[in-house]
């Protein structure tokens, strides 16, 4: 256990993939928690003497963080669930200036904030969401990290089940157009709480995926008939799919909240299916997985190992979930 000075630390998403991570790191390490929770939400290790639990509700018009109280750090691992324009906004840029306006008020040491890897080429409206509210920390003057992970384990585990029931591995094009450094919510939590002593982390933007190779949808399809002794059956589906998705949509997107907000997860879809999870090299056009930093120890395959021998462990990717 390395001590965490008893630096007071507040966790936004705490009961979220990476949130709960992040809590357990911080905890292990010794620095005093304070997690938000919603009220409908439960929290592991709440019998922790050095773990606060902060159950909110949190909405619109609610001015949540008049009940937050005064800490060193903070830790935002706030994403929105859906990806759609109005989550996004309310939850990766407008609930983020809440918490900011906070640590302006409090004088606040450092704000280290989850972001995602895809903001380097921002085409969907939780990039753009996202951008905004980093431009807003960059510019507050607070010390700040903005971690940018490649992709997790949980978002490459939406096909396990497909293939554990002797289904098809879809895959986009040839499956080998994109690829990623998958990094694990162990891996990612620890980094992330390594950006609270690590001068180098401070005042920057950083990429970071998992030990490589990069992985490609092949490579994560070959890896999935191996472990589950299942024979390779792999059905290749056009990307050019979501484009003719859009063109019978859009135009009603324009009558229908529920319309619009279907066509941009087709929209998500259609990104993931084209844009590797990488450093993008602008000067090159190109992503880059030699320039992509690598950070920890866990791989993918023994991920993968772990859903077969304990299968209720298999993530349940709900909205995010493309295949059935």
């Amino acid at each position: 256990m390395v001590s965490g000075s008893k630096k007071k630390v507040l966790v936004a998403g705490a009961t979220g993939y990476i949130g709960k991570a992040v809590v357990a790191e911080l905890l292990d390490r010794d620095y005093i928690v304070f997690a938000i929770v919603r009220k409908e939400n439960r929290l592991e290790y709440s019998d922790q003497s050095n773990l606060n639990v902060i159950s909110l509700e949190i909405g619109e018009n609610s001015d949540w963080t008049k009940q937050l109280p005064k800490i060193d750090i903070i830790i935002s691992c706030l994403a929105s669930r859906s990806g759609c324009e109005r989550d996004a906004n309310f939850v990766d840029y407008s609930l983020n200036s809440d918490l900011l306006y906070f640590a302006l008020k409090i004088k606040l040491q450092h704000f280290i904030l989850l972001s995602a890897i895809c903001i380097q080429k921002p085409k969907l409206a939780f990039q753009r969401a996202k951008l905004r509210f980093n431009s807003k920390l960059v510019a507050s003057g607070l010390r700040y990290s903005i971690v940018l992970p490649t992709a997790f384990f949980k978002s490459l585990s939406g096909q396990v089940n497909r293939i554990k029931n002797g289904k098809s591995f879809i895959v986009f094009g040839n499956g080998k157009r994109t690829s990623s450094l998958p990094i694990s919510e162990i891996d990612l939590a620890k980094y992330i709480v390594k950006c609270i002593e690590s001068e180098e982390s401070w005042n920057k933007s950083l990429p970071v995926g998992g030990p490589g190779p990069a992985v490609t949808p092949l490579d994560q399809a070959k890896m999935l008939f191996e472990i589950f002794d299942k024979p390779k059956k792999i059905k290749h589906i056009s990307p050019r799919f979501f484009d003719f998705a859009l063109i019978l949509l859009f135009p009603v997107s324009f009558f229908s909240q529920k319309i619009k907000d279907k066509v941009e997860l087709i929209k998500i879809g259609k990104y993931y299916a084209e844009e590797s999870m990488l450093f993008y090299d602008v000067d090159v056009d190109a992503y880059d997985a030699s320039k992509t930093p690598q950070f920890g120890e866990n791989l993918l395959y023994e991920y993968y190992c772990s859903l077969r021998d304990e299968p209720e462990k298999i993530p349940d990717m709900g909205s995010q979930k493309l295949f059935s």
